[in-house]
């Protein structure tokens, strides 16, 4: 088995032997902080898209990362690692400026504007896939439900499907000319 690089950390007193929580910390506060614009982003794209084949999906998907975020939270926690509560201010905020994008239109919705986040969504649940995973490689003292994680990364494997399978549905919107645009 190949070892980890070692890059030269110190390991904090008093935590897991072989666990560098100077690193982890900063790994899992983002982490922390891009499920709490996802949630946000999929809560509103849940109302907005109600309506819609995304409606279904959204609304599930939302529950899961209300859960996924605080399972984050609750392992930093068993960690002794203290999340920012400034980082998921700041994303918020850079989430809304975000939102202002026309995406082709001003007063109506876009087809393109459901295309982009879903992509956009289905490529935060690609790096939370990795994220589970690193949190698998912690060392086995490490205070870390790893059935919980296992389950975590086939969730996640099926929502990528699921924004997969809904982006091959969306993706037809955007070069469909609409009656109403003639």
């Amino acid at each position: 088995m190949e070892q980890p690089l070692d890059v030269g950390t110190k390991q904090d007193p008093g935590t897991t032997p072989g666990l560098d929580t100077k690193y982890l910390a900063t790994y899992l506060d983002d982490h922390v902080t891009g499920a709490t614009v996802a949630i946000q982003r999929v809560r509103r794209m849940t109302s907005s898209y109600s309506d819609t084949p995304a409606g279904p999906v959204l609304s599930k998907l939302l529950a899961q990362l209300e859960e996924e975020r605080e399972f984050l939270a609750s392992t930093a926690r068993a960690l002794g690692i203290d999340l920012s509560r400034y980082k998921p201010a700041l994303a918020t905020v850079a989430e809304r400026i975000g939102r202002l994008k026309p995406n082709g239109r001003l007063l109506r919705p876009s087809p393109l504007s459901a295309l982009l986040e879903v992509e956009l969504l289905r490529g935060a649940i690609t790096g939370k896939l990795s994220g589970w995973q690193t949190l698998g490689t912690l060392p086995a003292e490490a205070p870390v439900d790893r059935e919980r994680l296992a389950q975590l990364q086939v969730q996640a494997q099926a929502q990528f499907d699921q924004l997969t399978e809904l982006l091959t549905r969306l993706r037809p919107a955007i070069s469909r000319r609409r009656t109403s645009e003639r």
